[in-house]
């Protein structure tokens, strides 16, 4: 053979044609390839399951039962069951993790495929998770699947304007071009090569960006009436000051533990919502911190940064809507969780893992929804980053969590009998879920298309990556674990916004979502900069995406002057100033009271009087079953006085007493004495104070 027909044929077996690659032998699928591969299917499997099963399982778990929301027509106890929706969606929240098993599953024989096959095979799956992503863009951007819950609402929603879009379209494109250039990926590795420099500019930069957005929080007591916050959130820490305990004579719709530590800060440093929100900004700055630690155990301290500046902004902690109801009771003891199992992970203290757990349950006790959520994550975690190989290792991970959550619910029973002297109820920890879930207080339908598409994608990637890094051993095991512990979190956390949602409960998501997004960004970027390029392309760039959304939030930042002024303009509160004459001429100091008024426990604790109410105000009360748990205690307590709201007349932004209610007080033997403004008194016709 000549020499031109010998390079000839050389360069055909270095480099085959077309027809000759398709004839390339089979070979296993790795882990990564099999999860695209089997995205599609499983999606379209798990799917059918959903709307098939969905229907009879909400029937069974949230059947409303013989309760329901009451006065029925008002306002106030607005909504309706929707057992189906929440069915279906404890399918859909499962289905992440039944996806990630067959990810596992496969990884132990995995089948074998032509190259041509695997690729196109798994730019199929890309693509599917690429279109459900656009669905939801063009979903929230009201363009198509769009269903108003008001027929006259035709407005854009404002979470992601056409302009952020555009420019995170462009970040995630110039992200991923530079990191394909060899040399600018080693230069940032290298610039960002931990350091004791670095660590500590590093911690300064995220305590003092952090810090700075939390002026926002920062109010004085007329800023907070006139913002109706007042009715809600800080409720909780003057019933406890005015000698209530949470889970027994108190039934409180927020935290149920962090009133203890709260009140006692109120106690130390004065009974005023300036100390209020100070406290709830250092609750708020402690957990965004715990989230910067896990970040730098994962990535050093420079990226760290890099990933916590967009996530303090993503996450919107100033946002008043979100003062205790999302942050930091819901948020800050989840991350707190979060911070704790990272510690254990890398080796640092707590080295038992039930303490883990004991403080997880703590989270669940105190807000059920995100801590039972947080206690699910922390299990998954562990059992990722260390997989049960033997039934003995199995029991020794269900040892650390029975121990840890029984050890949780001693102590918090302990603590409870000694102020209280009798148990938590534990049919308080399950009360206003029901009422929120089964009975549908204020439910809304689930919109068709929007960004809660996208946000629970966020999640079950999490998930499925980390299965994916499970089934390769993937040496990083901390981000192994932390990505499956931000994906189950947000999984069953997401049921928040299922619930009812609205823009509020979507937009209380994105901290979870920007959780997740960070680490799953951590994963992207080394995909890319390893040049990983034909693997992970597009859902790199998706990551990227979402990322870059994130880095757009940051030109929210607040101005730290105006926050200061709009302190010092403060005008002084005007509600408290006409409640409290009004509830002090018809009472007298360490009287037995029940007061159905916002800010109610602060009311009685100022007046020295015992707001015997179990719930903070009138529009909390829903249900037959809540209003005959009031009248009981006014029985038991022997009550002469009570204080509600007129009939049609608002009080503060929250605070109107239905027909209903007053037909019940007066059955229960009140009667009317005096009104004022929107005010009333009731007097018990049998009885003298």
């Amino acid at each position: 053979m000549s020499e031109v027909g010998q390079a000839t044929v050389r360069a055909f077996r270095a480099a085959p044609a077309d027809g000759a690659q398709a004839r390339r032998p089979a070979r296993p699928l790795t882990p990564s390839e099999s999860a695209w591969i089997v995205l599609v299917p499983c999606a379209l499997l798990l799917a059918a399951a959903i709307v098939v099963l969905g229907p009879p399982l909400g029937r069974a778990l949230f059947k409303p039962g013989a309760d329901a929301l009451w006065p029925t027509g008002w306002w106030t106890s607005h909504g309706r069951a929707e057992p189906v929706k929440h069915g279906r969606y404890v399918l859909a929240a499962l289905a992440p993790l039944a996806f990630a098993g067959v990810i596992l599953a496969i990884a132990r024989r995995p089948p074998r495929l032509g190259p041509r096959t695997i690729r196109a095979l798994a730019l199929a799956g890309q693509a599917g998770l690429v279109g459900l992503v656009a669905v939801a863009v063009l979903g929230q951007r009201h363009l198509i699947l769009y269903r108003a819950l008001d027929p006259a609402d035709r407005r854009l929603p404002e979470t992601f304007s056409l302009q952020d879009l555009k420019l995170a379209a462009a970040l995630a494109v110039v992200a991923a071009i530079l990191l394909r250039s060899r040399r600018i990926a080693d230069r940032i590795v290298g610039w960002a090569r931990e350091r004791p420099l670095t660590r500590v500019a590093g911690l300064a930069i995220a305590t003092a960006f952090a810090a700075t957005w939390l002026i926002q929080v920062v109010a004085s007591d007329g800023i907070f009436e006139d913002g109706g916050l007042a009715n809600w959130t800080p409720n909780g820490a003057y019933a406890v000051l005015d000698g209530r305990t949470p889970l027994v004579d108190v039934h409180l719709i927020y935290a149920k533990l962090l009133p203890y530590p709260t009140a006692l800060v109120l106690a130390a440093f004065g009974t005023t919502t300036l100390a209020f929100t100070i406290f709830m900004a250092l609750l708020n700055l402690a957990a965004l911190l715990a989230v910067y630690s896990v970040f730098r155990r994962i990535v050093g301290s420079a990226f760290a940064v890099v990933l916590f500046l967009p996530f303090v902004a993503f996450s919107d902690v100033g946002h008043w809507m979100y003062l205790a109801g999302i942050w930091p009771m819901r948020y800050g003891d989840a991350y707190l969780v979060a911070w704790l199992t990272a510690r254990h992970l890398d080796g640092s203290s707590p080295r038992r893992g039930w303490i883990v757990f004991f403080v997880a349950t703590v989270t669940a006790l105190d807000t059920l929804d995100f801590g039972l959520a947080a206690l699910l994550a922390s299990i998954v975690a562990l059992a990722c980053a260390r997989p049960p190989q033997s039934l003995r290792d199995a029991s020794r991970l269900a040892g650390s969590v029975t121990g840890g959550a029984l050890g949780a619910a001693a102590v918090v029973t302990v603590f409870t009998l000694v102020r209280a002297g009798e148990p938590p109820h534990v049919d308080q920890l399950f009360e206003w879920s029901r009422i929120f879930s089964s009975l549908g207080w204020f439910a809304l339908p689930l919109p068709p298309a929007s960004l809660h598409l996208a946000i629970y994608a966020t999640f079950a990637a999490g998930v499925a990556v980390a299965a994916v890094r499970v089934a390769r051993r993937a040496d990083d095991v901390l981000l192994t674990a932390m990505l499956a512990w931000s994906g189950v979190f947000g999984l069953v956390a997401g049921n928040y916004y299922v619930a009812r949602p609205d823009d509020v409960k979507l937009d209380a998501m994105f901290s979870a979502w920007g959780f997740t997004l960070a680490l799953l960004t951590v994963v992207a970027v080394r995909a890319l900069a390893a040049r990983d390029w034909r693997s992970s392309a597009p859902a790199a760039l998706l990551v990227l995406f979402g990322f870059a959304l994130a880095v757009c939030t940051i030109a929210r930042f607040p101005d730290p002057r105006g926050q200061l002024s709009r302190l010092a303009d403060a005008q002084p509160p005007t509600y408290r100033r006409s409640v409290e004459p009004f509830i002090a001429a018809h009472t007298r100091r360490g009287e037995k009271v029940a007061i159905l008024l916002p800010e109610s426990y602060r009311i009685a604790y100022d007046l020295g009087l015992d707001n015997v109410a179990p719930y903070e105000m009138e529009n909390a009360i829903v249900t037959r079953r809540q209003m005959a748990t009031l009248i009981d205690a006014i029985e038991r307590e022997g009550v002469t006085r009570l204080f509600t709201p007129s009939v049609g007349q608002r009080v503060l932004v929250e605070g109107e007493a239905p027909p209903a209610h007053m037909r019940a007080f007066r059955k229960a033997g009140f009667q009317r004495i005096d009104s004022r403004d929107a005010l009333l008194a009731w007097r018990r016709a049998d009885r003298r104070p």
